[in-house]
């Protein structure tokens, strides 16, 4: 399609963009421990400019030691620091693409903790940012005027490393956020109270820059539009506190949401305002609505984000006047050409984002370098994997799940000759499972990506056959990568015999429809997905975990998502417990010493996956040079079979 607005030039500030398509900031964890920026960094970033964004806004950038929410988050603490980051804005300008690139200044706040920064946490009361988080320091009147300091200096340091603007990060419940909501700022100074003292740290932030910068120096904000929170600030007093910044001379804003710490507001209707990392349940485009309120309200360019994972997205948010700019944060770690590609309309060749959020936000949150689940070069742009071959090899794949198509087509790329051998009649194995389930259809989107490739190459793909060792010889292959996956377990319960059973694969895929009411064992995220599934088809749902928590193998939002859901379709949940016995339409459940007896009809297994590796043990055994990934080492995810794929094609 065209796209008349997106690749339009746009004016923010002093600055010109050459589109209207910005790079949201994502804290990447590549830097060093002390904060300065590496060549992985700076490729990173370089890759995402070549791919034709039209700016980037650099990932949150502490600037005090207290500062610091992520071990290896970018600093800009010094000259060093800033020296440093001169060398990312020059590979960024001398690209010639003319990407515009602001630095994002962040103080966590209270959301830090002294395992990061050895230093106790600091924000403008003695509030936990969240339940269990740090009691931090409350700041007083002479620490807040240095850190209005603090965030001058580093804005004079980011400008002298090149930067062509600078952006303050006040969202989601970090330091200048805190003194905002009433939340978390309960002071009774010049800093807390009403709304002009609670705004009064970030007005005296954009004075300070824009006095010690010059008026023409871009600044821009990014706030939440509405904390989502029980007492906390809502999209009203978020717009008047926009306000008061464009008074102050803001030259844009990016309106994002969610905050931490309180109750939060909303419903299954409106999962964004829960879900505050937005996962693939959550709606393509959810806040735009929010920025669309603020744009009417606001002279200054407002900038758009939230789940915005396609180019005619945000084509049509642009057209319709809903924001002046469109943020892309995780799409553009999916696939950094996807401005080059919508811009050429090659469409279907972009590989889009599906919210997965595994090798985002999950590791993110575990302090550690994030990836992305379906493009596994990002964070290895640096070294993008194995020199085209010099001679040709012949090379069978066995198994056309994630792991085996991203196997086939990373051979073939390298130069070789691939034939991939699938014993279903379809291709994408455990995706097809994956994406049946209630709000995950969009891997679907990875499934269509990955088969769309492997058919613009030469890849012999027979389907409907099963691989054995005799076969393969057949093909006098150099190599065999087996990528033939898992099978369900089978979890030895006394009386199972009584009951119709199933594997959650069965009941998610449709191979088998299991009785009401139905006996889910196992409430990891299989688990979860066959109990959505099924009691959105009407069947009553009896959910008995072993652990504390279901879902306790995902994140966060996608837990929270399932209890949401679980409490609308009255599905009926027992952690901390044991099945001890099945007899005819009944089960035996044991939860906190109580022996508890639930009429069942039928029982559906998710107790895990067993790796399916005999013809890998075939092959060696009989001297074929053969290697194996994805579920058939060990069952894993998504990011995993990507990953492994990609590693063992690129060795060939």
């Amino acid at each position: 399609m065209d796209y008349p607005h997106l690749f339009q030039p746009f004016r923010l500030g002093s600055v010109t963009l050459k589109n209207r398509l910005v790079m949201s900031p994502m804290t990447m964890n590549y830097a060093t421990e002390d904060g300065l920026v590496t060549d992985k960094l700076i490729r990173h970033y370089m890759e995402r400019a070549k791919g034709g964004v039209g700016l980037i806004m650099l990932e949150g950038t502490y600037f005090t030691p207290e500062g610091k929410g992520y071990r290896h988050q970018l600093g800009i603490c010094s000259p060093e620091h800033a020296r440093a980051l001169e060398q990312m804005t020059r590979a960024i300008h001398d690209l010639g693409e003319d990407t515009k690139i602001f630095m994002q200044l962040h103080h966590a706040g209270g959301r830090t903790s002294a395992k990061v920064t050895g230093l106790q946490p600091v924000a403008p009361s003695e509030i936990p940012a969240y339940p269990g988080g740090e009691v931090p320091h409350a700041l007083t009147v002479n620490e807040i005027e240095a850190l209005v300091r603090a965030h001058v200096q580093a804005a004079v340091w980011a400008r002298e490393a090149g930067f062509d603007g600078v952006d303050l990060h006040c969202a989601h419940g970090y330091l200048i956020p805190a003194f905002l909501s009433p939340l978390s700022n309960r002071r009774e100074d010049a800093y807390g109270g009403d709304l002009a003292n609670r705004t009064r740290f970030l007005v005296e932030i954009i004075r300070g820059i824009k006095d010690g910068l010059g008026k023409a120096y871009p600044l821009t904000i990014k706030i939440s539009g509405d904390e989502f929170m029980e007492g906390g600030l809502g999209a009203e007093e978020m717009i008047r506190i926009a306000q008061i910044a464009q008074q102050e001379g803001i030259d844009g804003i990016s309106v994002s949401a969610g905050s931490v710490g309180g109750k939060k507001l909303g419903s299954l209707e409106q999962a964004h305002q829960i879900l505050r990392t937005m996962p693939m349940m959550t709606e393509p485009g959810c806040l735009v609505p929010l920025a669309e309120r603020f744009k009417e309200k606001l002279d200054i360019p407002v900038i758009t984000v939230g789940r915005i994972n396609h180019p005619s997205l945000a084509e049509d948010i642009l057209a319709g006047g809903r924001a002046d700019l469109v943020a892309m944060g995780r799409s553009l770690l999916a696939d950094p050409y996807l401005p080059q590609k919508a811009m050429e309309g090659r469409e279907e060749d972009i590989r889009l984002c599906i919210a997965c959020n595994e090798g985002c936000y999950k590791r993110i949150f575990q302090q550690l370098d994030i990836r992305c689940a379906i493009n596994p070069l990002t964070g290895r742009e640096i070294d993008p994997g194995s020199p085209r071959a010099a001679a040709a090899k012949q090379v069978v794949v066995v198994g056309g799940g994630p792991a085996g198509l991203e196997a086939a087509y990373g051979a073939w790329q390298n130069g070789h000759k691939v034939t991939l051998i699938e014993a279903q009649q379809n291709l994408g194995g455990q995706l097809n499972l994956a994406a049946a389930a209630p709000g995950r259809s969009e891997i679907e989107n990875l499934k269509r990506f990955l088969l769309k490739r492997l058919e613009s190459t030469d890849v012999a793909i027979l389907t409907g056959e099963k691989a054995t060792v005799q076969v393969i010889e057949t093909y006098r292959p150099d190599l065999v990568i087996c990528a033939t996956g898992a099978y369900p377990k089978v979890l030895e319960i006394p009386g199972l015999e009584n009951l119709p059973v199933m594997s959650a694969w069965e009941a998610i895929g449709g191979i088998a429809v299991p009785a009401s009411p139905c006996l889910v064992v196992g409430g990891g995220l299989v688990g979860c997905e066959a109990a959505d599934y099924l009691s959105e088809q009407g069947c009553r749902v009896i959910l008995v975990e072993i652990l504390p928590a279901i879902a306790s193998d995902g994140d966060a939002d996608t837990q929270a998502y399932y209890d949401m859901k679980f409490s609308v379709n009255e599905v009926t949940i027992y952690t901390e417990a044991q099945i001890i016995r099945l007899d005819k339409g009944a089960v035996l459940v044991e939860k906190d010493g109580e022996k508890i007896e639930l009429p069942v009809a039928s029982v559906v297994l998710a107790v895990g996956a067993e790796s399916d590796d005999s013809l890998y043990q075939e092959l060696a055994a009989a001297g074929i040079a053969c290697v194996k990934i994805g579920d058939c080492v060990t069952p894993r995810r998504i990011l995993d079979a990507i990953h492994e794929g990609f590693q063992a094609g690129c060795a060939v």
